[in-house]
């Protein structure tokens, strides 16, 4: 048994045993690499748990409690991207766990509607389940979330953004304002991310599992495509920034181009040639 297994084994056995004396926390579920058997945890990787409790506020005013669970180095209060708090704590040793809070009407509304959670899908360990909801709430088996599904008016959507945000970075590389470009970089490869996992999915069928944020993507994107995106990153310079946008558009055109083709979708053709000549005409001698 690995350190790291060991130590998330008697974290989540304090947690339950902890949980179960507070009367307010009605449930408790781990989700996440912990509790699923594809891409199971390793040696890095932390631990999510999520609390249905009637003092949700309580817990996130003082953190003192998660001292409970042993020595502490810091501990954050976020939110998780679907906007619910979440209390992001280091152990000594720098051992993670998030904890999401959602509140008891949260819980009553999933279980009344016998909606599961989405990230319950690949996996889900009940911790604490004071009240018997669990196999309500539960999938039966663990399958892959759907993700966004491919729409011609969502696969222009996309084109047009990242169109928008090349040329946007463009200019920022003109200035030489290059912390800009890696800002606006990021959020142009999320819509060349999203192209990628649409043009898995319209090859090898809508089934075929991209994971989520580029998780894993070394896996499930095609050879060709990996090899590619080894250069769409660049420097923190302005020749490299030039060269890396230019590889990334290369990418992001055969990936759409060739969904627009396959699926008989409407494709920005017009908004791509012009910003294409104004990026080659201003990266002349650079």
């Amino acid at each position: 048994m690995s350190s790291a297994t060991k130590y998330y084994e008697n974290l989540e056995k304090n947690f339950v045993s902890w949980a179960q004396s507070k009367e307010d926390i009605r449930a408790a579920f781990m989700v996440g690499s912990r509790a699923r058997s594809d891409h199971p945890a390793d040696e890095w990787s932390d631990m999510d748990i999520i609390l249905y409790t009637s003092k949700q506020d309580s817990y996130l005013s003082d953190a003192k409690w998660v001292e409970n669970f042993g020595r502490v180095w810091t501990s954050v209060l976020s939110r998780t991207s679907g906007g619910e708090p979440e209390c992001l704590t280091l152990f000594d040793g720098g051992w993670q766990v998030d904890f999401v809070f959602h509140t008891i009407d949260d819980l009553e509304q999933i279980v009344e509607k016998r909606a599961i959670p989405d990230n319950f899908n690949r996996g889900v360990k009940v911790l604490v389940d004071k009240d018997n909801i669990a196999d309500k709430i539960t999938p039966k088996c663990f399958k892959a979330p759907q993700g966004t599904v491919l729409s011609e008016e969502a696969f222009v959507q996309t084109a047009n953004m990242f169109w928008f945000l090349a040329l946007y970075i463009a200019k920022q590389i003109m200035r030489n304002d290059l912390w800009m470009v890696k800002v606006r970089d990021t959020n142009m490869k999320e819509f060349l991310l999203q192209m990628i996992e649409w043009h898995e999915k319209v090859v090898n069928g809508s089934a075929y599992d991209t994971w989520h944020a580029g998780r894993f993507i070394c896996e499930w994107a095609s050879p060709e495509t990996r090899k590619e995106l080894q250069s769409a990153f660049g420097h923190f310079d302005r020749t490299d920034s030039w060269r890396a946008l230019a590889d990334t558009i290369a990418l992001f055109e055969r990936l759409s181009h060739d969904i627009a083709q396959r699926k008989g979708f409407a494709y920005p053709y017009a908004l791509e040639n012009n910003i294409s000549d104004w990026i080659r005409q201003n990266a002349k001698g650079l």
